[in-house]
């Protein structure tokens, strides 16, 4: 039986113990599948101030919540805990964890509060170790992170432990480290050896690109790290004096119940909103206006990883846009639908989706109209930005395609490209 104990960071920086997971061994008669469970502690369930974990599958109750998730053996909410597969290996490599103790229960074990997010995990009978001091961004993190995908055996224990007080962070699987920056706990994301073009700077001009049509995106900017460029957003989840508190942090995967999210769209998030948000009004134009701007600039990696809802002071709201980058390598397909099975959006199928949401006629064309005036610039934007000519002229075609199908006549924005 695995035991870990789940611990909450507050937004005050207040560290509360919340529950207990539990995790029976392997079945293997069942191909290894796991059964867990999770219930919360009753001094919890008693304070005033207890948030449910999971409103979904968690909610505040006196009883067990089994998780059904027979790979992972734990709910949704707390596999949101763990890195990227990036940050996974480095995790496992870290801890030289046998193949047979690579499950997320053992993870999760290993991890105690390096992850993302509010929550933080201890062996039976322990509580977390003290909040890990920021790893300080450097020339040397960036080019151990570099080596590290490229070869992991080329980075020294000292080396990999620097990269494992760094390394978590949401979704996909690209380098990524969470450090401190003039003082300012941020996210580096860096280039990837995979890269076909630059896409540390092209996701720097998309976000800029988002932020001009409207979206709400953490504060971003490009550092450099001797030769080696970053990527560096301020963590959404970070909060508190001296960035000691967090933001409880739910991906939309684990608020659905998705392990296979290919089979959902972006209605489903809207139904999800209606439902879970204080604030739905608000959330449900924001959530259309990524949509739209996800359709326009191609970003295909739209997977429900990439979409989280934080709680604070008003309670459940839609986080800040992240992971915003163009189709390449050329997909095509989204990984969410805009309706009816629609992988390839166009502008009736997205003028349908603003049913979807609840939006008017008005709001929906003024929503468009906004980001079609933004995303007509993106050249500019991303000259600005320093991406180079040649990856511009790559990308040309189907964001040019994309403004062409998802546009229309009826669409006037103030200004176009220069």
């Amino acid at each position: 039986m695995n035991r870990l104990s789940v611990w909450l960071r507050r937004e005050t920086g207040e560290l509360r113990h919340c529950g207990e997971i539990r995790v029976e061994a392997p079945d293997a008669a069942r191909g290894g599948a796991l059964r867990g469970e999770f219930r919360y502690r009753a001094d919890y369930l008693q304070d005033p101030a207890a948030i449910a974990l999971d409103p979904i599958h968690l909610p505040l109750a006196s009883k067990t919540f089994s998780a059904e998730r027979p790979r992972a053996g734990v709910h949704g909410v707390f596999e949101d805990s763990l890195p990227d597969d990036w940050g996974r290996g480095l995790l496992i490599r870290r801890h030289r964890l046998p193949r047979a103790r690579q499950r997320v229960p053992d993870l999760l074990g290993c991890l105690g509060e390096h992850g993302l997010g509010a929550l933080a995990y201890a062996t039976e009978g322990c509580s977390p170790s003290p909040v890990p001091l920021p790893v300080k961004g450097s020339q040397a993190l960036i080019e151990a992170a570099e080596r590290y995908e490229e070869d992991p055996d080329s980075v020294e224990d000292e080396e990999l432990g620097a990269l494992f007080r760094a390394a978590s962070s949401p979704g996909g699987a690209r380098p990524k480290l969470l450090i401190e920056d003039a003082g300012r706990l941020c996210i580096a994301k860096l280039r990837s050896c995979r890269d076909r073009i630059d896409m540390v700077r092209v996701e720097s001009a998309c976000l800029a690109l988002a932020r001009q049509a409207g979206l709400m995106v953490p504060a971003f900017r490009i550092e450099t790290f001797g030769r080696h460029v970053a990527l560096l957003l301020d963590r959404f989840d970070v909060c508190g004096l001296e960035g000691r508190g967090r933001r409880h942090r739910l991906s939309m995967q684990t608020l659905l119940g998705a392990d296979d999210w290919y089979q959902l769209g972006y209605s489903d998030l809207a139904d999800l909103i209606r439902h879970v948000s204080s604030r739905p009004e608000q959330d449900l134009p924001a959530l259309y206006r990524q949509a739209f701007f996800n359709a326009l600039i191609g970003n295909t990696d739209d997977h429900l990883k990439n979409f989280s809802m934080l709680h604070g002071a008003e309670g459940w709201r839609l986080a800040p846009a992240y992971d915003l980058t163009p189709d390449e390598p050329q997909r095509g397909e989204h990984v969410l639908h805009f309706g009816l099975g629609v992988y390839r959006p166009n502008q009736a199928v997205l003028t349908s989706l603003a049913r979807d949401f609840g939006l008017s006629v008005p709001a929906s064309r003024r929503i468009q109209a906004e980001v079609v005036d933004a995303v007509r610039q993106w050249q500019r934007f991303f000259a600005d930005h320093g991406v180079g000519k040649v990856d511009i002229e790559r990308l040309a075609p189907s964001l040019t395609r994309r403004l062409r199908d998802c546009t229309d006549s009826d669409i006037n924005p103030s200004s176009s490209a220069g």
